[in-house]
């Protein structure tokens, strides 16, 4: 009897080895579902019968942006965008794809305004010479929830996402509609460039940067103390869309949108409405917001600017010809660009780093580490050690900024609302100098 088993058991082993090897049923061949994938994703675009309103973020610039895509069955693509007006309001037709990379991928494989966002030439949008944004063209498909297709770039691992649009969107869309809604946004902060949003017993001060397509938030804590957060947000045919949310006291708000001609209410996850509030002064005293709504002031790349005294450009200039004038052999010269102010609120600190280009897009910095001490809301800023090295040799070149005025002044910082944009910045004001001032964007 044992030889019988023996013998059915070395049967039964052979059997089994020679059988050609088949995935278990319960997840099926990987191909096939693969296949399908890709069939799902084509088609749900496809048949989307007022195209898709989307969102997306970028790696570098951190900036959040709005898309309206029709996609159709010849792998052609319809697209306007809120990067600027022609964006929003010329649309822009391209080729796409659904393949198979590991995952069931969408790829714009031909430029359009997402490209767009990657475009290496500062020129084009404004992004990093050489890198662009920071955006992907290719994204893999994660989920379907409800109405909404949540997609992933393959390299930054930004969202995109996708969500049905409706008929009267649609129209809007297509028709203009869109620059519409982003210049009233715009209207509408420039006008009134300070405002919260109450949740709760919770009082939050809100601030749009549509340079940035950041929004920043401040919040008090029970105990006196602030907590402060960035978020992404793009416009929408209807108001602005924060992407991917945000939470305050515990609700995560999604939106804003027009309730009426004057006015917009948040949405929370749930449809729940928060009135915005529109305010004559900040929340938050300057002292606080300073480390806790931004801890970086941006000097921009342009020879004059809102909030700027003449001396101050004058002196920039300056700086900027004595950078200018150093190279490699001679040829390659540095070009400033931005200047950082950079605070550690914690221990009083604060650096300035002049940040330059030569050859194009290679980068060069120039740091200048500084404590400061505040009595009576004034800064007193003093240099910490002597530069040396590359800031060493270049520290003449920048004395019309940093010899004459930072090392040598106390300064007023305060807020200041840009009357041409109505972005809130940061400015500094000089005691001993009444006509150097300057502003920079808060970061």
């Amino acid at each position: 009897m044992k030889k019988i088993f023996y013998l059915m058991f070395l049967v039964l082993l052979a059997f089994s080895c020679s059988k050609p090897k088949e995935m278990d049923p319960i997840f099926g061949n990987p191909d096939d579902r693969i296949s399908d994938t890709l069939l799902y994703v084509k088609k749900t675009l496809v048949d989307a019968p007022y195209g898709w309103k989307a969102y997306t973020t970028t790696e570098i610039s951190k900036g959040g942006y709005g898309f309206y895509m029709q996609f159709g069955e010849n792998d052609r693509l319809k697209m306007v965008a809120d990067l600027n007006e022609n964006t929003s309001s010329v649309i822009k037709e391209s080729t796409y794809r659904i393949r198979q990379i590991m995952y069931a991928t969408l790829s714009f494989d031909t430029y359009n305004y997402i490209t767009m966002l990657q475009d290496p030439d500062p020129s084009v949008f404004g992004g990093t010479a050489g890198k662009g944004h920071g955006s992907d063209n290719e994204y893999d498909y994660v989920k379907t929830h409800g109405d909404t297709l949540f997609f992933q770039g393959r390299k930054f691992i930004r969202p995109l996402i996708l969500v049905k649009a409706k008929e009267d969107e649609a129209k809007k869309y297509t028709s203009k509609g869109y620059l519409d809604v982003i210049n009233k946004n715009k209207a509408f902060f420039k006008k009134n460039p300070l405002t919260s949003i109450v949740v709760g017993n919770v009082e939050a001060e809100l601030a749009f940067g549509f340079r940035t397509k950041r929004m920043s938030i401040i919040t008090a804590n029970a105990d006196g103390s602030f907590s402060s957060s960035f978020v992404e947000f793009c416009n929408t045919i209807d108001g602005l869309e924060i992407v991917g949310g945000v939470l305050i006291n515990n609700v995560q708000l999604k939106r804003f949108i027009w309730k009426d001609e004057n006015s917009l209410v948040g949405l929370d996850k749930d449809g729940k409405e928060y009135p915005l509030k529109i305010n004559a002064s900040s929340v938050v005293p300057y002292l606080t917001a300073l480390g806790a709504s931004f801890s970086v002031i941006t000097i921009p790349d342009v020879t004059t600017y809102n909030g700027w005294s003449t001396n101050f450009a004058t002196r920039k200039a300056q700086a900027k010809a004595g950078i200018n004038r150093w190279g490699f052999d001679g040829v390659n010269f540095f070009i400033l660009r931005t200047i950082d102010f950079k605070f550690q609120s914690v221990n009083k600190r604060m650096t300035i780093v002049f940040n330059t280009t030569y050859e194009g897009s290679k980068t060069f910095t120039l740091t200048y580490n500084y404590t400061y001490a505040v009595e009576n809301g004034k800064f007193k800023f003093t240099l910490s050690g002597t530069p040396t090295g590359n800031d060493g040799a270049l520290y003449n070149d920048v004395r019309y900024l940093l010899q004459e005025r930072i090392n040598v002044d106390t300064f007023e910082l305060g807020y200041f609302v840009n009357s041409e944009t109505g972005e809130v910045m940061s400015q500094f004001k000089s005691v001993e100098h009444p006509d150097f001032y300057f502003t920079g964007q808060n970061n």
